[in-house]
């Protein structure tokens, strides 16, 4: 029995650990060179909310068999069959790409997010019967080529940049 897994992007998960690691160290040095209240909170806040993010990314899989696909989550997973699917479909907006898979008891969402992601639709295409299940004709158009999301990989470096920034002003102040 073959298997493939697909994961987030590395170029992806990197900078966003360096995201993480910048406000961790913006948030020690915040208690140790008195910051205020309200910076302490909010630079809390923020690196709760972007450690968890990473944490689910990082976490963020579909490992696809014979008889069938796994989607693991943090905490969830949720495993179907390939006679569970019954219809493919595809959403473009700008860079990013989101492939539908309707089941029989609900819908699951694939991004570009993962990679390769030609290879992630390729695979399941590969493990349909097409001829009882319709695949949109924008799902085989992303297979042969993908859009690349770049935008969310422009976003996180360009947050690493501003808070080395407010970083070098707190050491310089």
């Amino acid at each position: 029995m073959t298997e493939a897994v697909y994961r987030i992007r590395r170029s992806f998960i990197v900078p966003l650990a360096i995201d993480v690691l910048l406000l961790c160290v913006l948030l020690v040095l915040s208690f140790a060179v008195k910051g205020s209240v309200t910076e302490k909170i909010v630079l809390t806040g923020f690196f709760i909310a972007s450690l968890l993010i990473m944490v689910e990314a990082v976490n963020r899989q579909i490992v696809i068999t014979d008889g069938g696909m796994t989607l693991k989550k943090l905490m969830k997973r949720k495993d179907l069959l390939w006679s569970d699917i019954t219809h493919v479909g595809c959403l473009s907006m700008r860079s990013k790409v989101y492939i539908l898979l309707t089941t029989k008891k609900g819908f699951h969402i694939l991004s570009n997010a993962y990679e390769p992601f030609s290879t992630l639709i390729r695979n399941i295409i590969n493990h349909l019967d097409t001829e009882k299940i319709e695949v949109e004709g924008e799902v085989r158009a992303q297979m042969e080529k993908p859009v690349e999301n770049l935008s969310d990989l422009v976003a996180v470096w360009i947050a690493a940049a501003l808070l080395a920034c407010i970083i070098y002003i707190k050491f310089i102040s």
